[in-house]
């Protein structure tokens, strides 16, 4: 068996795809409370353990901007704006992502089939080791969750939660770290 896919802090960046009002609205309204829950603890995680963070929008003027909430988690981090489906087809993205270093992406967003789903085939393409929290990312409807989460497992992408996530990256318990964190999880 090759390499076992971790998610390892040193080399992660979460991606932050499309949480925007217009798409918000268009999702089931629990499963939108729970997604929003789940980034804001990927956010929390990935800034307290210096991940980067990498936010887009697609058509802002169409879709509007990133909901308030999530905005306010990425602090002064601007969204990247795109109208391409793939964040990997924009050169704002692409120079964010080179100048992390990293070589693994967490995948958080909207739509599961659509943009996250186009995104992470871009990133598997150039050898990224793609984890997708299925429940940080969703469809308007749950057909279209499935297979989009389905497609992504088949071409390489881990599928995993925020919780799988958040307990890979503390590696364990007893640390400050641990004990600052793990409340955000419960």
């Amino acid at each position: 068996m090759g390499r076992v896919p971790r998610v390892e802090r040193d080399e992660t960046v979460l991606v932050v795809i499309d949480i925007q009002e217009a798409l918000m609205k268009a999702m089931d309204p629990e499963l939108g409370k729970d997604l929003q829950r789940n980034l804001q603890i990927l956010i929390t995680f990935a800034r307290e353990m210096g991940i980067p963070i990498i936010a887009t929008e697609q058509y802002p003027r169409g879709l509007g901007r990133t909901l308030t909430d999530i905005k306010k988690e990425l602090g002064d981090l601007s969204p990247i704006e795109k109208v391409s489906f793939s964040c990997c087809r924009v050169d704002a993205f692409n120079e964010q992502l080179n100048r992390s270093g990293r070589k693994q992406a967490i995948l958080s967003g909207i739509e599961t089939h659509v943009c996250v789903l186009q995104t992470a085939a871009d990133l598997i393409e150039r050898g990224y080791g793609v984890h997708v929290a299925a429940d940080a990312v969703c469809s308007r409807r749950r057909l279209d969750w499935e297979i989009g989460l389905q497609w992504m497992a088949r071409i390489g992408a881990m599928i995993t939660t925020t919780e799988i996530i958040a307990f890979q990256l503390l590696k364990e318990a007893g640390t400050d770290e641990f004990k600052r964190l793990s409340k955000f999880v419960k």
